[in-house]
């Protein structure tokens, strides 16, 4: 196995596109963080002509709030979670992409005859690669966690007044009524932001199964991102037709659905952590069925080693000419 582990460092370490997504997607999760945190504190209500005084002051007290609220997600150490977020959809798409590359290439150019002369069971070769997938996702994941760490020391974000947040409810019918408090506002612990940026890993390893099972199944890294992200759509407009149409134990159909069952982890864990005021998923949904999170959890947990398992009976099962 260490060999097999060597070998494939010796490969990894002169590809640029490996390095690229490594590098390149916590740089890109800075300057998200970035671009959000000097926009944080530009929040102003304008009006024209003379105000009365009380209305004057509602509009003071609810800049303060905004000002507060926007500030809240880069205090530490909410900004890990706001980092990850910001990088979620780049870790899909690198994780998915070197899933891939790295299996489908080797069908491309045909080093995978190699692989059968070199091991004719070839499951240490896959566990070897899988091995250095999950280890490079990884690596991203601990870059932007650090990130998410340091970077409030850095771009300093002014959180305002934070008792604006719990001073009670905004009255007046001007702003359509009463007004309180937006979301949960409560500090969260560091254990709390890691799980939660950690959920967003999960998604990313759930793109790396799936298109690296199509990359496999069909040999060829374009059509395995191709035929992933086919499946993720089709998936999502299947699940939603069924929530509109379906009663009874019906309704929970769907909601073993891959795409689903990650966007409710996603809520659930962030709703736990205090992150957001609902969990679930969009409850507001036709035919939603919220499941518990230990449930919905073991869902994807299935879902996970089901699409890995494959991988191995996939490339165990190839016909590979020596």
């Amino acid at each position: 196995m260490g060999s097999l582990l060597r070998a494939d460092w010796l490969r990894i370490r002169r590809r640029w596109d490996v390095w690229i997504i490594v590098l390149g997607i916590p740089a890109l999760a800075l300057f998200a963080y970035v671009a959000g945190a000097l926009s944080a504190g530009n929040s102003h209500i304008q009006y024209v002509g003379d105000v009365p005084p009380d209305f004057l002051q509602q509009i003071d007290a609810q800049e303060a709030m905004q000002r507060a609220l926007n500030a809240l997600p880069f205090q530490f150490p909410r900004s890990i979670a706001t980092m990850t977020q910001g990088a979620i959809m780049w870790l899909i798409l690198g994780a998915a992409f070197l899933a891939a590359s790295m299996l489908g290439n080797e069908f491309s150019w045909g080093t995978i005859r190699n692989v059968a002369l070199f091991r004719p069971d070839r499951v240490r070769y896959l566990a070897a690669r899988l091995g250095w997938l999950v280890g490079l996702l990884l690596l991203t994941f601990g870059v932007i966690v650090v990130l998410g760490m340091v970077a409030p020391l850095v771009v300093r974000v002014d959180p305002g007044d934070p008792s604006a947040l719990t001073s009670g409810q905004l009255n007046g019918d001007q702003f359509g009524g009463p007004m309180g408090p937006i979301g949960p506002i409560g500090p969260i612990s560091l254990g709390g932001a890691l799980l939660a940026a950690g959920s967003f890993v999960v998604v990313a390893v759930a793109a790396m199964g799936l298109a690296g099972l199509a990359a496999l199944k069909f040999r060829s890294p374009a059509t395995g991102m191709l035929v992933a992200g086919m499946y993720v759509v089709a998936e999502g407009i299947a699940a939603g037709l069924i929530m509109s149409r379906a009663t009874g134990d019906l309704r929970y159909v769907p909601q073993m659905a891959l795409s689903i069952r990650l966007g409710a982890l996603i809520s659930d864990v962030q709703f736990a952590v205090g992150l957001v005021a609902s969990g679930s998923g969009p409850n507001g949904s036709p035919g939603w069925v919220a499941l518990p999170p230990p449930v919905g959890l073991a869902v994807v947990a299935v879902w996970l080693v089901g699409l890995y398992g494959l991988w191995f009976v996939v490339l165990r099962r190839a016909d590979i000419h020596e």
